[in-house]
C-alpha cells in the first residue's frame, strides 16, 4: 500500500496536466500512488503506473471525490492541472503529519503568473502561525488544495469535497474535518505553485463578480452541519462578508484579519488574532 495517493484533476488541458504530473514525478517521497482524474475524457497516461479515471462534466469537486474514492494511500493530496508541486511537498507534509499525528497538514502556496516568472505572492494562509490550527483559523484563512495533505479515511468520513459549494468544495471539506476535532497542523514551507491565468476558474469568478455571493452560499451550507459553537463562528464570518466589499478571496482574508482582533477580545470562537495584510496580487487577478 502506498503512503500517499497524489490525485491530479484535469479538464481538456493535456499539456497542463503533463506538467503537473511531471512535478509530482519529481517529488522526493518514495511511496506515492498517482491518479489522474480526467473530466474531459481525452488524456492518455504516459506510464502504466499512473491510474487514469475518466468523467464527463463532473466538475472539480466531483472529480476530486472520484480520485478520493479510488485512493489506496494512507494519506491523499491533490493537484489541479494548473498547479506545480515542489519536490519536498509530500515528504515534508507527511513527516509533520506523522510527527504531530495530524489528520490534516498544510503548507503555503505561491501564486505565479502563468507563462512568466512573475511571482504574485502567497495565498493568504501565510497569515496563520505555524503549528496547531483550529476551526476558526481555517475559517479565516483557507489553505489552497495543492498544499493540503489529509488522512484518506478522515476525509472520506466527512463526505469528501462538497460538490454544491461552488468554488469552495475543498475549503468546505477542511472546515468539516476541523469541526470533527481533527488534529490540524500548519507548516510555513511553500510547497506548491499555483499558476494564475485568464481562463482559470478564479478569473471567471472575478469577472462574474460572484466571490461574495459564493462565500455567503458556502457559509449558509455549512451552518446546518456544524457544532453550535462553530456554526456561530460561521454566522459571524457571514456577517463580516455581508457588510464588507469583497471582490477577491484576499479581500475576505483582509476583512477577517481586521475583524478577528475585536472578535478575539469579545471571547468569540476565533482563536488567536491575525495580523492585517495587503495582498501583493494585482486587482485584476482573482484568488481563492
Amino acid at each position: 500500500m502506498p503512503d500517499v495517493t497524489a490525485v491530479i484533476t484535469t479538464h481538456a488541458r493535456p499539456a497542463r496536466v503533463c506538467e503537473a504530473l511531471a512535478s509530482v514525478r519529481l517529488e522526493t517521497h518514495p511511496s506515492i500512488e498517482v491518479i489522474v482524474v480526467d473530466d474531459g475524457g481525452a488524456y492518455v497516461a504516459p506510464d502504466a503506473d499512473v491510474r487514469v479515471l475518466y468523467g464527463t462534466g463532473l466538475g472539480v469537486g466531483a472529480a476530486r471525490n472520484l480520485g478520493l474514492a479510488s485512493a489506496r494511500g494512507q494519506y491523499v493530496i491533490f493537484l489541479d492541472d494548473d498547479d506545480v508541486a515542489m519536490p519536498q511537498r509530500i515528504a515534508r507534509l507527511v513527516r509533520v503529519a506523522r510527527d504531530q499525528h495530524a489528520a490534516l497538514c498544510f503548507g503555503m502556496t505561491r501564486r505565479v503568473m502563468d507563462g512568466t516568472n512573475e511571482v504574485l505572492g502567497t495565498v493568504p494562509t501565510h497569515l496563520l502561525s505555524p503549528g496547531a490550527v483550529g476551526f476558526c483559523d481555517l475559517l479565516a484563512c483557507a489553505p489552497h488544495v495543492n498544499a493540503v495533505l489529509a488522512r484518506t479515511e478522515r476525509l472520506r468520513a466527512v463526505g469528501g469535497f462538497d460538490v454544491g459549494a461552488h468554488h469552495f468544495d475543498d475549503w468546505s471539506a477542511w472546515l468539516r474535518m476541523a469541526d470533527g476535532d481533527a488534529n490540524i497542523w500548519c507548516i510555513p514551507d511553500t510547497v506548491a505553485d499555483w499558476r494564475i491565468h485568464e481562463q482559470g476558474l478564479s478569473a471567471q469568478v472575478l469577472q462574474g463578480g460572484v466571490m461574495k455571493a459564493r462565500l455567503l452560499s458556502l457559509f449558509d451550507r455549512l451552518r446546518s452541519c456544524l457544532s453550535s459553537e462553530n456554526a456561530g463562528a460561521v454566522a459571524a464570518a457571514r456577517d463580516i462578508v455581508q457588510s464588507a466589499k469583497i471582490v477577491t478571496y484576499d479581500d475576505y482574508a483582509d476583512a477577517m484579519a481586521l475583524a478577528r482582533e475585536t472578535l478575539h477580545d469579545s471571547g468569540s470562537c476565533f482563536g488567536r488574532p491575525l495580523h492585517s495584510h495587503r495582498s501583493s496580487v494585482s486587482a485584476s487577478i482573482s484568488v481563492a
